[in-house]
Parts: structure tokens; C-alpha cells; sequence
């Protein structure tokens, strides 16, 4: 009887079979929805907590993922996070942080087989640059001290991700500043704490006047040679004076070709890219090794020393089907020398050592 108090209603047959298939229909969009809730999840779940949803939404694939394995917290070891396909086989973004004092097969060791030109596209807030795969921050660690051998303590943060970016983005640049954030408080590193960029910036010419308040300054008061089309020089000035690798770059405004670009690399990690660099491509005369400055036919390389560390200076000219030179050699050569010095005097470097006027052969030259 209806309304008598203690009698239960039970569900039929057909209202149970109703409710079925609602719970599956829950359960499929549940499933469907994986790809949009998961970013905020691994955000709050993953890396210490340093990274953003909304920026992973960007950063992920839309597909169903699982978390890798995951260091952060844990006080010890380099600190690793990040997501993998759901075979758990294959990542779709890997996070890394990690202290480098310049031994063998470190994260820089690793970045660079050979010292290369790099696609500055970071503002100068951001100490370091795009890798092979994704952004790399680099930070002295000042409370760390140096190691046993009187190396910097540097951290390095990077930043990979698989099948989704191709270039520069400000989400990829973001997650590696929250993450070198996060890590430099959970290693002691005691760096500075880095701003969060609004966006990539690209990298832009200036005038030789425009560049005389920036690191290139030293251009604007240097004689230079004619450029290879006649046209006016630009410079391109996208690094810090304090970097761990600076840049300056000479432009052709009749190409747009970068006729010389200049790098400077510092930290004994650097040694070994160099003497890499040396001896693949140049024929090193007796009495001579791929330790020495010397001079290429579209590369020089100098050297100094720089608050106790290896300071490595790189000269690079190419013509657009790098058939050669795009500067005579001399040229680049002046250009590497005036630049070393200008570095040297800003850090207080010791014991320069810049290339001879001798163009030593490439190995594939009889």
C-alpha cells in the first residue's frame, strides 16, 4: 500500500537496465574527457607541483597519457618528471633538472656533441637558449660553492617534448622557468629566481648605434669589413653579459644572412665540445692539438680562462650553401680577437689565447 511508512521501493527490471546504460554513457564521456581534464591533473599531481594546466594543455597531445616517474620531493638525485604515452614506453614530455660540473656525459655534455650556433629566442631574463629539443636553463647555484675540482655548481633545466612542438613556445619557456624555479629551491641552488616570460620573443637586428647599450656594444666602436652584399650591418645582440653562453651576431640587411656570428662558453664543461669541434673538422699540424686556438676555413676558436673555469670563444661564417666563408677569414678572425677581449675584460678573464693568421685545412682538403 502506498504511503505506508517502512515499505522500500525497488527498482524494476527495466529501471535498472535504464540506469545501466546512463552509468555507461557516464562512464564513456568520462573516458572521452581523459585528453581535457588530464593537463590539470598532472599539474597538480606531478614535478612538486611546478607545473601549469593550462600551459600543459598546450604542451600534451590530445590522447590518453600516464605520468612517468617522478623525483621531485624526493631530496637527492637529479630531479626528474614527466608524461608518457599510455604504453608507457614512449614520453610526450620529459623534465629535467639536474646539477653539471662539467664531467663527462653531463646534461650540457650531452646538448652539445659540438659547440653550434643556437636559436636564441628567449628574453634576457632567461638565462639559457633552445636546445636540440626544447628549452635548457642554465643557473650558477652561489650557496652551493664550487665542487672538488673549484668548478661552479650549475643547475640545468630541460625541458623535451615529442611530436608536439617544433619551435620555440611561450608554454614550453614557461614550464622550464616554473620547473628551474622549483628546483633551485629544492636543490639549495640559491640562484635568483627567474620571471615567467608572457611570450618567445623573436630575435631581432638592431643598428650599430641601437646596439651600443648591449653586450655587442663593442661593434658600434670597431672597424668592420664591407658587408658581403655592400649593404649597412645589424647587429644581433639576444644574450645577457652574464650568460653561460652569450651571442653576437653580425647581419647582412641586404640578405638577412647572419655573415658572422660570435659565441662565448663558459665552464670546463665546454672543453670538450671544442676539442670535438677541432679535431673533426681541421687538420691540427704537428706541435699543435684540438686544445689550441686556431682558425678554420669558416670557423675560429679562441680560449681564455674565467673565474677559475675554461672560457671557449667561437667564430662562425657561413654563405648561405656553406660553400665557404661568408667574411675572409681574416676578417673573421679580427672580429673573434676584438670580441674575446670584450669578454675577457667583462668577466675578469686571464690567460687569452687567440688563433694565429693561419687557415689550417678541413679534412676532406688534400
Amino acid at each position: 500500500m502506498a504511503g505506508i511508512r517502512g515499505v522500500r521501493w525497488l527498482p524494476g527490471g527495466r529501471v535498472l537496465g535504464i540506469v545501466g546504460v546512463v552509468l555507461a554513457l557516464l562512464a564513456g564521456a568520462g573516458w572521452l574527457a581523459k585528453p581535457v581534464w588530464q593537463p590539470w591533473w598532472y599539474a597538480a599531481t606531478l614535478c612538486g607541483g611546478h607545473l601549469s594546466g593550462r600551459e600543459l594543455a598546450e604542451l600534451l597531445p590530445a590522447e590518453r597519457l600516464q605520468g612517468a616517474k617522478d623525483t621531485f620531493g624526493t631530496g637527492s638525485g637529479p630531479l626528474r618528471c614527466g608524461v608518457d604515452e599510455s604504453d608507457g614506453r614512449h614520453f610526450v614530455l620529459d623534465v629535467r633538472a639536474e646539477m653539471d660540473t662539467g664531467e663527462p656525459l653531463g646534461p650540457l655534455d650531452m646538448e652539445f656533441t659540438v659547440p653550434r650556433d643556437l636559436r636564441f629566442a628567449y628574453p634576457r631574463s632567461v638565462p639559457g637558449f633552445y636546445g636540440k629539443f626544447g628549452p635548457v636553463i642554465l643557473q650558477e647555484c652561489p650557496k652551493l660553492g664550487p665542487d672538488s675540482e673549484g668548478r661552479a655548481r650549475r643547475l640545468v633545466t630541460k625541458v623535451y617534448t615529442h611530436g608536439v612542438e617544433s619551435d620555440p613556445s611561450p608554454e614550453s619557456l614557461r614550464t622550464a622557468v616554473r620547473i628551474a624555479n622549483g628546483a633551485n629551491v629544492e636543490t639549495g641552488c640559491g640562484a635568483d629566481a627567474l620571471p615567467l616570460p608572457e611570450r618567445v620573443e623573436p630575435v631581432r637586428g638592431v643598428s650599430l648605434a641601437g646596439a651600443r647599450g648591449t653586450m655587442c656594444g663593442w661593434l658600434a666602436g670597431t672597424r668592420l669589413p664591407a658587408s658581403p652584399s655592400g649593404e649597412r650591418w645589424q647587429v644581433v645582440a639576444p644574450t645577457d653579459e652574464h650568460a653561460s653562453i652569450t651571442h653576437c651576431s653580425l647581419i647582412d640587411s641586404g640578405s638577412g644572412l647572419p655573415a658572422v656570428s660570435l659565441t662565448g662558453w663558459y665552464g670546463d664543461w665546454t672543453d670538450k665540445p671544442f676539442e670535438r669541434l677541432v679535431s673533426s673538422n681541421l687538420q691540427v699540424p704537428e706541435g699543435r692539438s684540438a686544445r689550441d686556438a686556431l682558425l678554420g676555413q669558416d670557423f675560429g676558436r679562441a680560449a681564455a680562462r674565467c673565474a677559475g673555469e675554461s672560457a671557449n670563444f667561437l667564430a662562425t661564417s657561413y654563405t648561405r650553401n656553406h660553400t665557404g666563408s661568408a667574411l675572409p677569414m681574416s676578417d673573421v678572425r679580427g672580429l673573434l680577437g676584438a670580441f674575446a677581449r670584450d669578454q675577457a675584460a667583462r668577466r675578469g678573464c686571464t690567460d687569452l689565447r687567440l688563433p694565429g693568421p693561419t687557415v689550417h685545412p678541413d679534412w676532406d682538403q688534400e
